[in-house]
């Protein structure tokens, strides 16, 4: 049992890792970047437990700091993503209700688009007083500016995404209430983490710490987006989770 959960572990650790170097948008305000590592963390919180994915969250994503450049960020996010992780695996596995939670399909929409037309505006602001950029795709930089027109379709894309998640997923089920929960405090821990070490220690003025608030936000967002169908998906399969993989 022991080593089959070292070995689980170790794989969801490369998981993480690999889709948190695959696509990395740099944000000039902190030096951090925008990544799909939340993804991975969260389906190993649903279908394997906190272990797994605090594990699996801390040292993937401080691998990934110090294998492309964002070394100054590895510390912060090996405990910052490894209590992402334990945190949302224990509200899945050790509090989840019994029955999920239910809302009416009109007060889900009303909710979700609140939330998400929100969140699209705060990006657009964002975008068009401060932000510009470069992309990076895995450990290799290819510069490239982000124009206005494009950050505003991509606040559009991730709105959409959010409003949709919420709708969807987040009215009706406590796996999302979770990983909404546990992705917070991973927003809260980065915000901690650049205004009082990064951003000071390599010379940027600690309030542009809240810039990337929306990034981290969005990091939740689509990971949550991209995170329950695939584990919904893994589990009707019954290839992962269930009786088949105990976490």
């Amino acid at each position: 049992m022991l080593r089959n959960k070292l070995i689980l572990t170790i794989i969801y650790i490369v998981a993480v890792y690999a889709t948190t170097i695959v696509l990395q948008i740099y944000q000039p305000a902190t030096g951090g970047y925008f990544n799909l590592g939340e993804a991975v963390i969260y389906v190993a919180a649903i279908l394997h437990g906190p272990l797994v994915a605090g594990l699996a969250g801390g040292i993937g994503a401080s691998l990934a700091d110090l294998s492309t450049g964002y070394g100054i960020f590895a510390p912060g996010t090996l405990v910052i993503k490894f209590i992402e992780g334990y945190v949302a695996g224990t509200l899945i596995h050790k509090y989840m209700p019994r029955r999920e939670i239910s809302v009416r399909k009109g007060e889900a929409y009303i909710f979700a688009g609140s939330i998400g037309g929100a969140y699209t505006a705060l990006v657009a602001v964002f975008a068009t007083i401060y932000w510009s950029g470069k992309i990076s795709l895995g450990p290799m930089e290819y510069p490239l500016k982000i124009p206005l027109p494009l950050w505003i379709l991509i606040a559009f894309i991730l709105g959409g995404a959010i409003t949709y998640t919420i709708a969807r997923r987040m009215g009706a089920s406590w796996e999302a209430v979770s990983i909404l929960v546990a992705g917070s405090l991973m927003v809260i821990g980065y915000l901690l983490y650049e205004y009082y070490i990064s951003n000071p220690l390599t010379g940027r003025p600690p309030f542009t710490a809240v810039f990337e608030i929306p990034v981290n936000i969005g990091q939740v967002a689509i990971g949550a987006a991209i995170a329950l169908p695939t584990a919904g998906w893994l589990k009707r399969a019954g290839y992962i989770g269930g009786k088949t993989v105990k976490g």
